[in-house]
Order: structure tokens, then sequence, then C-alpha cells
């Protein structure tokens, strides 16, 4: 019998949110036996009942501050009368508490940490025991060093004794990637419960003297791929990539583009963003509605489906126009799609995932539901991927509902 497989539960890690109450103690005591995670994080999320770290206002991060004025003057004009770009907050993680206690230069938090908190959490939902895990997947926008990458260090930070472990990037769109290939995994029967994690910890790269720094945050998220009832699951997907836009935007070794030095001074200089070719940005941009409606369409093709057959979807969201700019070009109406840009901004390889998981969180989708996922990678790598939604995802995620939609209402009444 051909197996069925999809998403069985999801989790994630943003800073400064607000835990579900009744699923608190179960995720504090697991993160205590099952976790390397250093005790400063867990014992934040023990005390204050949230995620560790804060949530960042316009005002926190830019207007307060006492160069506002001249990064003002120094954005594009036409960037000046809307200088946040429809972002109000962002999630920021907290300072990493070994390089607090050793170093006169601390750093914020590592992303294997992230990884681990939101696999922690997705494990817990999923109900099943850690060790018949037998893959992590892992990307990490920022990783913890560039050689070697996080996922066998996630591994072991999780204590997943009898799982493999290897990373995957295809930048914004890795954690869709992620799932085509672990679906196929398990499709095949070459894994059982694939878990997989994506991470951008922006914090640790942010210039904030740059116009587009208004647009990103810090989260993580992962989901576990198993096997699901017969008729639910993996439906069909497609990608396509573009490398001729390889150089348009990088991470870059520089200075803050607002810096005042010294000649004895430190220079401040960190890999951040940068849009490196300009006209390639701009290719991007410009040819974004068109290149999601190519993959989307070649993967409902495949399957004799058209876009009547996505009863809901997630895309990712760059900027504050880009997933509704999606939206419409693969025609969908707008109560079957979900953006959280002004609470989060731009999360670059978690937004597609986090917008399916708060979609899930808000009963915004339902058992049998033809739920699309989709993104955009840097503009050069496209995929997406549709599942039906299966009972065991559903009631997997409703472990902890009854306090999460009105914590989610608070939470997100922050943005407004």
């Amino acid at each position: 019998m051909k197996t069925n497989s999809g998403l069985i539960s999801m989790g994630g890690y943003y800073p400064g949110k607000k835990v579900q109450h009744n699923a608190l103690p179960e995720i504090v005591s697991y993160l205590r036996k099952h976790t390397l995670l250093q005790p400063e994080y867990i014992d934040e999320m023990e005390k204050t009942g949230k995620h560790p770290g804060w949530i960042e206002s316009n005002e926190d991060g830019w207007v307060n501050q006492p160069w506002y004025q001249e990064w003002l003057k120094s954005l594009p004009n036409k960037k000046q009368s809307d200088p946040f770009q429809g972002g109000k907050l962002r999630s920021r993680v907290p300072m990493d508490p070994e390089s607090v206690r050793k170093s006169r230069f601390p750093h914020p938090m590592l992303a294997s940490d992230a990884e681990t908190l939101a696999a922690a959490m997705a494990i817990v939902n999923a109900g099943i025991n850690k060790d018949d895990i037998d893959l992590v997947i892992v990307s990490s926008l920022v990783p913890d060093r560039h050689v070697p990458l996080n996922a066998s260090l996630v591994q072991h930070k999780l204590k997943l004794n009898n799982a493999g472990a290897y990373n995957m990037d295809t930048c914004c769109s890795s954690f869709i990637t992620m799932m085509e290939t672990a679906m196929a995994l398990v499709n095949t029967g070459i894994k059982k419960n694939v878990l997989i994690v994506a991470s951008s910890l922006d914090s640790i790269i942010n210039d904030k003297s740059t116009y587009y720094s208004v647009c990103t945050g810090d989260a993580a998220v992962a989901g576990v791929v198993s096997k699901v009832e017969e008729g639910f699951g993996f439906i069909t997907s497609h990608s396509i990539s573009n490398g001729s836009r390889h150089e348009a935007i990088i991470f870059k070794k520089r200075s803050p583009l607002l810096f005042q030095g010294t000649s004895q001074g430190p220079t401040y200089e960190q890999e951040s963003v940068t849009f490196y070719n300009l006209e390639l940005t701009r290719q991007i941009g410009a040819s974004a509605q068109e290149d999601m409606l190519h993959v989307v369409s070649s993967a409902l093709q495949k399957k004799g489906l058209s876009n009547a057959d996505i009863d809901f979807a997630a895309f990712h969201q760059p900027v504050k126009w880009a997933a509704n700019a999606w939206r419409e070009a693969v025609g969908l109406p707008e109560d079957k799609y979900i953006e959280t840009y002004e609470r989060y901004g731009n999360i670059a390889c978690a937004s597609a995932p986090t917008n399916l998981l708060e979609a899930l969180e808000r009963n915004m989708i339902k058992v049998g539901d033809n739920v699309l996922v989709a993104s955009s990678g840097v503009g050069e790598n496209h995929i997406a991927v549709l599942q039906k939604v299966s009972k065991t995802l559903i009631s997997n995620m409703n472990r902890f509902s009854d306090t999460l939609v009105q914590e989610l209402a608070e939470t997100n009444s922050l943005a407004n």
C-alpha cells in the first residue's frame, strides 16, 4: 500500500510571544529533560510565560533612537513618507547567556538554540517519542558557523539519538523545499518521521541604518512530517530556479551605513543583508507575480488541478505587498490566505511556515483542506507544495487549543 505523508505537527519560536498557558508546563518539562538548551532560556519561559526575547516596535527600534532623524534623511525619497513600509512589530531574540557571562562583547541567541526551541515544540505537539524521529533537516539563514552548519548540532541539542541530520538551503523557500523532500522520503519508505526546522535570526546581522532593516525580524519554525491517513497529505509540488539573479541580494561584510568611527576604534563590521545588484533586485520585484504563478500552476497541472482546488494558501512575506500580490497572481480570494507581516515582518525561511502555523492555530484550516504553501527565495528559487490537511495534523495542533484563540488575539492586538 502506498504511504501517504504530510505534516503531522508544527511549532514555532517567536521571541516575546505568549506560550499557550496550558501547554507551558509540558513544554518547559520537555525542554529541561530532553534538550541541551541553555537553562536561562527555559527559566525565562517558565517565569514569564513567553518565548525568551522581546517584541520590538518601530518606536523602540528607530523613532526613539538619537540617530533617527539622520536615518530618516538617508532613506530614498519615496521611503521617507512611509519609512516603516507597513511593518509595526518584530520579534527579537535575547542575548546569548554564555556570551554575556564570558565576553566583553556578547552576541544575540544562536540559531541552533532558536531551532531547538521551535523543534521541541513541534515534537511536543506531535505527541510522538523523540526516539522515533529518524532524520532532522535544518535551514539556518544565519547559522552558528558557516562550516559545519547547524543540522547535526540541532540533532545533538534535541538528544535525537536515532536521527541522522543534514542541512538544506534554498534561502527564503527552504522550509517548503524541506517539506517536499521530507514527504518524498516518507512516501518512499526511506524515512518514517522527519523533523524539519528553519530559522531566521536577523538580530545577528541587522544593520538598522539601512531602509530595509525595518522589514526583518527573528523567528524559528519546525514541523514533523510522517505517515498520515489514506487520502490525505502530499498532493503535488513544483520548483524552479533562476541562478542569473544570484548577485541580487547577498550577505556582505561591512560597517553600518550610519557610522562615525575613529582611527583606533572598532569598525563594527559584520555580514549584513545588502542589495548588491540593484538591476537584478528590480527584476526580482517586477517578475514576482509571474514567477509565483508559474510555479503554482505547474504544480497544479501535474495533477490536473486548478486554483479552484486550493482551499487555503500560505505565502512568503518579504515585504508588505508581496503575499497579497502572490494571492492575486494565483487568483485566490482574500479569505483563502493569511499574512502576518505587521506582527513579524520578513522572517525569511520562517515566513511561509509561520503563516501556515498561525492559520492552523486560528482554526482557519480544517481537515481535508487543500493547502498551498509557496515561496520565493531571494528571487532565484521558487517552490510550491500542495497537501491535503490530515486529521492527525488538526488533532495535534488542537492539543492545547482551549486558551489558544484568546492568547493569539492578545498577542496580535499589539500590532494594531
